[in-house]
């Protein structure tokens, strides 16, 4: 009941922390030149996916792999779920028919980590440098030359833009930063709260950790940036929303990791149960079918719209059955 309670606690601060970091992220991206899109991958998608990060870092230190590898790979499911629930929530808009094309990059970034790991899980290469498993060097490659080519772009694309004057009833810039930082450092601790309280709760409960990871806990840490992402829709901040959840799901990849580097029983991508490559397989096929939706200009009805979210919502539903 204890263990129960505090999970509860700390994903409410995080939720909390969440709405603000959404807030001071859409005023970074529209007092600067970095704009929706670069703030939403980069700035509020770290930000938010902290929770996994320490969460998978302390899965990690106690020795817990199912529940550090379910929480980074179960993120993202339950991002893409936020994504659709909100899109069919905001259907009106047309979420990904006006959206930036540059999303398709980070996308194909995500769905390229997502194979490595599914495959990963799948093979169990046991080679290893300096004590890391020889995927996470791979899947940290990738990510920071991939995260690279997207910023340039992205930096490219905004110079050719007219510079928006900035609001004398704003925020001054340095205030924004210093808030945005300090609820972001809210939601770093607030993690490891979770993953403790998931691992007590899977000990005591007699619950699978690898369905505390890949549900429980992956849906307590990616509940900032489900709120984070439906603050800024409501801002009308499109690409700060979309990318909030492309890059989170990147980061979510990464961060398993960087646990590697904690993890002191061999590589944790051999580690954990082989139900985790389930996990990543649904990851890449949601992926996927965001990639096929950011290349779609037209649709001649808001149900035909509407169906790829209702597809993608009912798959969410038959993994978490078939997992449990």
């Amino acid at each position: 009941m204890l263990s129960m309670m505090i999970f509860f606690v700390t994903a409410v601060i995080s939720v909390f922390s969440a709405i603000k970091l959404s807030t001071y992220a859409d005023m970074i991206s529209r007092q600067t030149r970095i704009g929706g899109m670069l703030a939403g991958t980069l700035l509020l998608a770290v930000a938010t996916s902290l929770p996994e990060l320490t969460a998978t870092v302390s899965a990690a230190v106690i020795g817990n792999a199912d529940i550090a590898i379910g929480n980074g790979l179960g993120s993202i499911i339950f991002n893409f779920l936020v994504l659709f629930l909100l899109d069919l929530y905001f259907r009106k808009q047309r979420l990904f028919l006006r959206v930036s094309h540059n999303h398709f990059h980070t996308g194909l970034l995500s769905l390229g980590l997502g194979v490595i790991a599914g495959l990963a899980i799948y093979f169990q290469p046991d080679q290893s440098s300096f004590g890391i498993g020889l995927t996470s060097w791979i899947i940290a490659a990738v990510y920071f030359i991939g995260i690279s080519l997207i910023s340039l772009k992205q930096r490219k694309d905004k110079k050719k833009e007219a510079d928006v004057p900035e609001s004398e009833n704003t925020m001054s810039l340095r205030k924004v930063i210093a808030l945005f930082i300090f609820y972001a450092g809210i939601i770093f601790f607030s993690g490891s709260g979770l993953s403790i309280s998931g691992d007590w709760m899977a000990s005591t409960t007699g619950i699978s950790a690898t369905v505390v990871g890949s549900l429980l806990i992956a849906m307590a840490t990616s509940l900032p940036d489900a709120v984070g992402v439906y603050v800024a829709l409501r801002k009308a901040n499109i690409n700060l929303a979309i990318g909030a959840i492309l890059g989170s799901n990147l980061f979510n990849i990464f961060v398993v990791t960087i646990s590697d580097g904690f993890y002191r029983s061999g590589s944790i991508w051999i580690a954990g149960d082989s139900m985790n490559m389930w996990t990543a397989i649904v990851g890449c096929l949601l992926t996927f079918a965001i990639l096929l939706l950011l290349k779609r200009d037209k649709t001649k009805n808001a149900f035909t719209y509407s169906l790829p979210s209702l597809l993608a919502i009912f798959c969410y539903i038959l993994f978490t059955v078939f997992i449990l």
